[in-house]
């Protein structure tokens, strides 16, 4: 597998069509059986995967793990994907699966009376005279991201993190873009509630 650590795709909503398109023809060669195809999917990819995964998780290796399944279920299931959807989409629908059982298997473990510890994840700060302050907004942000449900959480990273719209979540989900909508006012909400970011939402 490569690099977690690629760059990050530019995220330009004017380049949406074109990049599901080169997405989806990199499916079709690497269906086809060209491995570099297959290797340019997740060095596109990886980057946002990784992040929706850690901040799902709140671990980064548990997030690398899920992630490399992700992509190992996305290779044996080439010839499941269906162009008339966004390839995007798809793709977080396999990682929100993975994600899912890692969840399972951490309350499993814990109900075993496993110790596992939980890394909050921070990103490192700009600048030294702000880091103490954005490194603690960090982590009080993730810190509520947690501690909404699932079904609230990934609806939220997938917008405001990675960019979807309501529709595409809606594919990763199963649900109506309208309640996707819902869910993603009611995960507002509940941040807001809870005085993680002193009198700020999530935008």
């Amino acid at each position: 597998m490569p690099d977690w650590q690629t760059h990050l795709m530019p995220d330009d909503d004017t380049r949406q069509l074109d990049d599901n398109a080169v997405d989806v023809d990199l499916v079709t060669q690497a269906h086809n059986g060209r491995s570099q195809a297959f290797d340019l999917l997740m060095r596109r990819h990886s980057p946002m995967v990784v992040r929706y995964l850690t901040r799902l998780l709140g671990n980064m290796d548990d997030a690398q793990d899920a992630a490399q399944e992700t992509f190992v279920a996305l290779h044996r299931n080439l010839h499941r994907f269906d162009s008339k959807h966004p390839f995007v989409a798809w793709l977080f629908h396999i990682a929100r699966n993975k994600g899912r059982d890692a969840l399972r298997k951490r309350t499993a473990m814990r109900w075993l009376g496993g110790d596992e510890s939980v890394e909050q994840f921070a990103s490192t700060a700009p600048a030294p005279d702000i880091e103490v302050s954005d490194r603690q907004t960090l982590e009080q942000v993730d810190s509520a991201i947690q501690d909404l449900p699932e079904g609230l959480k990934t609806p939220l990273l997938l917008s405001a993190i990675e960019g979807l719209s309501h529709g595409e979540i809606g594919t990763v989900m199963g649900l109506t873009s309208k309640a996707v909508e819902v869910r993603i006012y009611r995960a507002r909400s509940r941040l807001r509630d809870s005085n993680a970011v002193k009198g700020e939402g999530v935008e």
